[in-house]
């Protein structure tokens, strides 16, 4: 199960530290995504992109976090820089914009490391170590992102993140839940998990 019960007061107390140095330089922490089994229509779908990994949204507002395999020819991830990671920011009718250094190092980047085989990478989100994803490109080059969900192996398509809005813009604001959106990789049912985060 992913997000084990037994993780979950480590979880919280990583996503409030980080929430808290996050809005005191004016960004909030980790995203919120939007939801894909009930739609919320409040929240533009980004884009369609060949190369495009997943996505995530947070509550508070629609800019939304995009994460694109990088490849420097055909059928090649980039070795240095597997994976892109910017904002789109519907705010401002939709252009891109990079992260800054904050939201590299602390909340929104990615850590990374080559696997055996050629394009293949193990990573994680700078904001939660502990939860390992996988990259990977298909036999037609197409890439994608393995997490865990529920449990199983899934294609990740997106995450959302709920924030109390009674404590948005307080130091420590608390994450109501977590939300990941993925298919089945032999179905290509959709999967989904929600994490109710207590306080």
């Amino acid at each position: 199960m992913i997000f084990k019960k037994c993780k979950t007061d480590n979880f919280i107390n990583n996503m409030n530290k980080i929430s808290a140095l996050l809005i005191s330089i004016s960004f909030f922490l980790f995203p919120i995504f939007n939801n894909l089994i009930i739609a919320q229509t409040s929240y533009p779908t980004p884009p369609l992109n060949k190369d495009r990994l997943f996505y995530i949204q947070r509550s508070g507002n629609t800019n939304t976090i995009m994460y694109d395999a990088n490849f420097i020819k055909e059928h090649k991830l980039d070795p240095d820089h597997p994976i892109n990671t910017y904002w789109v920011i519907y705010d401002e009718g939709g252009k891109k914009k990079d992260l800054n250094f904050f939201q590299r190092k602390l909340a929104y980047g990615i850590d990374f490391k080559p696997l055996r085989k050629i394009n293949e990478y193990e990573f994680t989100l700078v904001s939660y170590p502990k939860k390992k994803l996988y990259l990977h490109l298909d036999p037609n080059g197409i890439p994608y992102a393995v997490i865990e969900i529920n449990g199983k192996k899934a294609n990740l398509h997106k995450i959302f993140v709920k924030i109390d809005p009674s404590g948005i813009f307080s130091l420590s604001p608390k994450v109501k839940y977590v939300e990941l959106f993925g298919f089945d990789p032999v179905t290509g049912s959709p999967v989904y998990e929600k994490i109710i985060i207590s306080a």
